[in-house]
């Protein structure tokens, strides 16, 4: 007797092999889990058996589940081989893959905005119960609304490459295959930058083939954007968008960690910022950066030293030039893949750290980047009150012409005490807009990774102009109990967006 569990019923397919009752023909099933399509096949071709003796109860099971997966006749060997198909048809994509925009599922010409949200909306229909307070938006000071400032809301949101999700599929095995397709992802995606209408969005695991087909309907809602992508044979990368009616784009640098020179920094990792210039407010303006920093959780010493290329080009990028001493305001966002105990955050939250136990035979002076996180050619001529010279940074990056590798790599004299000392610090003055723990002492998680933790992170510059306002608040690691494994039936990515509105106070400086 075969016994069927309601689970195996909707998640598999029964299998009958030359099973009939007198001429009953066993029907083609197919697996529940790929909507109008076939994942995999086993048919029975009709013969007639000696009678089989069947229950009520069994009857009803036959014939429900032949009236659920009622399909076209097919009468071919039942012993033959079953042939599976994976989600994905390879787990190394070529370019003819959905991830890579091959067959898209969401047409820019057929899907409005409005169709956009009700794809949203139907995919909600099993809610996880998500509490109602559970992402709201919370003071973070004193919010006065005489205030002259201008106001602007600023979200970060690692939204998960689906290249990335369909190469490392055992990372997802609790998440409904539903849930993981980019159709449905998209749509939640798309839903949930609609809902909080940042003026300036930053996004890491932005999929390069994504651009023209899901992303370009940023546009459509009056965003500008740049992207940088990940060096190497990576197909993902950071965007940075921004309101066009808000603000205007002064400059963009772009930063590669991949330093040919430097062993500790072999990876593609990148950072991306640009300068931007609030129109209600134009002798103010601001520079916004994001990176998505190396996962590996062992390598902590490679990503301290990506962060601290990032902090050098932050340094020489944001410098006011204007008010001698000081940096333009700064807000710094990103997946930092780091605890909030960790080197990275250390050095960040206190400017300094002592990292002798994460450094390898790295020579920082072959790229000139200091201790301190600074250009050594932009420190000098800042302190010789000349114009800097970017030409003479040592940093590789291919989007550069001049990025030919310099055959000069000697020791720079009567400065090696600036270099490999074994205490990182920075200039910038940096403070984080979320406090990591509440006030009853719990922890808050941006991502699951084996358990709930906070590796999403927005930053900003400690300074009379620049001032936060308000958070859209983040659960506790208990409170995101409620929702499962992202992405979800709400969530569309497996990070929770971040998001923060600050205040800029107009000031005499300018470019």
């Amino acid at each position: 007797m075969l016994k069927l569990t309601h689970h195996f019923c909707r998640y598999s397919r029964l299998t009958f092999e030359n099973i009939n009752h007198y001429s009953t023909v066993v029907k083609q099933f197919t697996n529940l889990s790929c909507k109008r399509k076939t994942c995999f096949t086993w048919n029975s071709q009709q013969s007639l058996l000696n009678p089989i003796v069947c229950s009520g109860v069994q009857w009803r099971l036959l014939a429900n589940i032949k009236k659920r997966f009622r399909n076209k006749k097919s009468y071919v060997d039942s012993n033959v081989a079953k042939i599976p198909k994976q989600m994905s048809e390879s787990l190394q994509p070529t370019l003819n893959h959905i991830s890579y925009g091959g067959q898209f599922e969401i047409s820019e010409e057929v899907n409005t905005s409005n169709e956009w949200r009700k794809q949203s909306s139907s995919c909600n229909n099993t809610s996880c119960n998500v509490p109602t307070d559970f992402r709201i938006w919370e003071s973070a000071g004193t919010n006065n609304e005489k205030s002259n400032g201008y106001r602007f809301k600023v979200m970060s949101y690692n939204v998960l490459a689906q290249y990335l999700l369909e190469c490392h599929p055992y990372l997802y095995k609790e998440c409904s295959p539903r849930n993981l397709k980019w159709r449905v992802r998209s749509a939640r995606i798309y839903d949930e930058i609609l809902s909080l209408s940042p003026d300036i969005l930053c996004l890491q695991e932005v999929q390069v083939s994504h651009l023209s087909s899901f992303y370009v309907k940023l546009e459509e809602l009056g965003y500008f954007g740049i992207y940088k992508q990940k060096t190497g044979d990576r197909h993902d990368g950071c965007a940075i968008y921004f309101k066009q009616c808000h603000f205007d784009m002064l400059d963009h640098v772009t930063v590669e960690y991949y330093q040919p020179e430097m062993p500790i920094l072999n990876r593609d990792n990148i950072g991306l910022m640009v300068k931007l210039r609030p129109k209600a407010s134009p002798c103010t303006p601001i520079v916004v950066a994001t990176t998505h920093l190396l996962y590996n959780p062992k390598r902590t010493d490679v990503r301290l030293a990506q962060m601290q290329v990032l902090l050098a080009e932050i340094d020489r990028f944001a410098y006011d030039s204007s008010a001698k001493g000081s940096y333009l305001p700064i807000i710094l966002t990103g997946d930092f893949n780091s605890s909030p105990d960790s080197a990275v955050i250390k050095l960040l939250d206190k400017g300094h750290i002592r990292a002798g136990a994460l450094r390898d035979n790295s020579d920082w002076k072959k790229i000139g980047v200091t201790d301190n996180c600074q250009h050594l050619s932009v420190y000098l001529n800042r302190h010789k009150g000349i114009a800097p010279d970017y030409s003479m940074l040592k940093i590789f990056n291919s989007d550069y012409s001049i990025n030919t590798q310099r055959e000069d790599t000697s020791p720079i004299p009567d400065h090696s005490e600036m270099f490999n000392s074994g205490t990182i610090g920075h200039p910038l003055k940096l403070t984080s807009v979320y406090n990591t723990v509440k006030s009853d002492g719990r922890l808050e998680a941006t991502t699951f990774q084996d358990y709930w933790i906070t590796v999403d992170y927005i930053y900003f510059s400690h300074c009379k102009s620049l001032k936060l306002l308000e958070r859209l608040r983040l659960p506790s690691e208990g409170e995101c109990d409620v929702l499962g494994r992202l992405p979800n039936d709400q969530y569309g990515s497996d990070h929770l967006a971040l998001a923060a509105l600050f205040e800029i106070k107009p000031t005499m400086s300018s470019l």
